[in-house]
């Protein structure tokens, strides 16, 4: 994946989360769904853990605390994300 390409990605995976107003959170297919339906099919799994960690470390994501299955993870957006979000969405 090209610097574009991985850019566009974390700013669509924001973009979800925020939409996401439930305390569960997004589990990683449905944000891989989605990112595919945005016109790229080629995308992996693995390209969207990768992303949502990146967020993670930089404090705009977080996997949401769940008490059952949680081999299978789900992701929230944290105030910082919204807040990231948000300065985007206003310019």
């Amino acid at each position: 994946m090209n610097p574009e390409a991985r850019e566009q990605l974390r700013l669509s995976l924001i973009r979800f989360l925020d939409a996401n107003n439930t305390r569960f959170g997004i589990g990683t297919a449905l944000l891989l769904q989605h990112a595919r339906a945005e016109g790229r099919p080629d995308l992996k799994k693995a390209d969207v853990d990768a992303e949502l960690r990146y967020l993670e470390d930089k404090g705009y994501a977080e996997e949401a605390l769940k008490g059952i299955s949680p081999e299978n993870p789900a992701w929230r957006i944290t105030a910082a994300g919204r807040d990231f979000y948000a300065q985007l969405t206003s310019e």
